[in-house]
């Protein structure tokens, strides 16, 4: 059976916002697996050699980001943060921070807006 997505919506710091279209994005950020430092100095038949990553990921970068494409004039201030909470064929409410937005004129569309959002892990 299809899913779709009729009827989500979002609410970013408390302004409701008619959703054309979300992409949620979720990116492993810890930096806790290793890295492949095999050679052509092995034989046939040798292990893998390993080490782990001599660079972890940002403390404060969960690896979590919604980009939402909206109707409206006007860009969602960046750098604003409050809570995203979208409903609807996707459910999630966190603390986000808008990293982007913008807004697009386009011949025979409608004004829509669009914001890339870097959520909480939930």
């Amino acid at each position: 059976m299809a899913s779709h997505g009729q009827g989500t919506t979002f609410t970013f710091a408390g302004t409701n916002y008619t959703v054309t279209s979300i992409t949620y994005s979720m990116n492993n950020v810890g930096g806790d697996d290793t890295i492949d430092i095999s050679h052509l100095g092995q034989s046939t038949g040798s292990n893998v050699l390993t080490m782990d990553r001599p660079l972890k990921g940002s403390a404060t970068d969960t690896g979590r980001e919604v980009s939402i494409e909206y109707l409206g004039t006007t860009p969602i201030t960046d750098g604003s943060t409050g809570t995203l909470a979208i409903s609807g064929g996707l459910s999630l409410s966190a603390a986000a921070t808008v990293q982007s937005s913008s807004v697009t004129l386009a011949v025979n569309d409608v004004i829509k807006g669009q914001a890339t959002f870097r959520v909480a892990r939930v």
